[in-house]
């Protein structure tokens, strides 16, 4: 299995990190892996290669698409070890297909998800509109945050698979007693050409994971290299509502209703560049500080 190991912002493409290759059996497959700083796994890469593998299983139900994911991140992954995806069935019916996934290495289980597939048909219909008006991306200077690597790594890793524009602070004022928020258009560097809807639900399921903690940490005055401050992803959904390009110009809205306990909720929605919503997203992670840090 290749490790992938970048050397420009260029050799980092979203579709390949969804990729899985299926291993013995049906229902278990290995997932190659993209080194990033201290040569940990992107969280956001276990969801999109887990979706990856959920959705091969559900072949001889074609007409049936991802619609919502539930994942658990149960330890850090190394970057230098394939990861072994293991999926079970535990249901299909007339329009619905359950799946549960686990992700390891050897035998140390990284994350858990569980994933459910529909049979869409025509129904009643409604979205949450997006609320303001926001700045076209191509208007806005290009965001290096994501290039930004730490001091004893030279390596970006998944961090360069994306470009960023963010909406000035100015331009999305939260309203009085609002909780921490922030709106960023985000798009892959790399354009795929062709498209195919189940490599677009997992390339977008990955990409939901970027910038999702920063709401919180920002909204506090801190930055993610304040020193003391330890941050990690616990749980992470996904609601897929309409397809999406990657491609393109993606809106993601994001705002942290709660934090305490040394956790944090962040949820969000993406939007197209039309207005459309395509996917919800919900978020909770460790936003631990330093007792002396805390203290201040």
């Amino acid at each position: 299995m290749e490790i992938i190991r970048p050397g420009s912002a260029a050799d980092v493409n979203l579709r390949d990190m969804v990729r899985v290759d299926r291993a013995d059996g049906e229902s278990r497959f290995v997932g190659n892996l993209v080194s990033g700083p201290f040569g940990r796994i992107f969280g956001g890469q276990l969801i999109g290669q887990a979706v990856t593998a959920a959705t091969a299983t559900t072949a001889s139900y074609s007409g049936r698409q991802a619609h919502s994911i539930h994942a658990y991140f149960l330890r850090k992954g190394d970057a230098a070890i394939p990861v072994t995806y293991a999926v079970d069935s535990v249901r299909d019916g007339r329009s619905f297909s359950v799946r549960s996934v686990r992700a390891f290495q050897h035998d140390r289980l990284l994350l858990t998800a569980t994933m459910s597939f529909h049979d869409a048909r025509d129904g009643l219909t409604h979205q949450a509109d997006r609320a303001g008006d926001y700045p076209d991306p191509d208007s806005l200077p290009p965001d290096n945050r994501l290039l930004d690597v730490p001091t004893n790594s030279q390596n970006p890793g998944h961090r360069s698979a994306v470009e960023l524009r963010r909406i000035p602070a100015k331009l999305y004022p939260p309203a009085a007693g609002s909780p921490p928020g922030q709106a960023v258009w985000i798009r892959s560097r790399t354009p795929a050409g062709a498209h195919c809807r189940a490599l677009e639900s997992a390339v977008l399921a990955l990409s939901t994971d970027f910038t999702v903690l920063e709401s919180i940490v920002y909204g506090h005055g801190l930055t993610f290299a304040t020193p003391g401050l330890s941050i990690a992803s616990l749980d992470h959904a996904v609601w897929w509502h309409a397809p999406g390009n990657m491609d393109d110009w993606l809106l993601y809205i994001q705002s942290s209703p709660w934090a305490g306990g040394e956790r944090g909720l962040v949820t969000g929605k993406i939007y197209d560049r039309g207005g459309r919503l395509l996917a919800s997203v919900a978020q909770e992670g460790l936003i631990r500080l330093s007792t002396m840090q805390a203290t201040k």
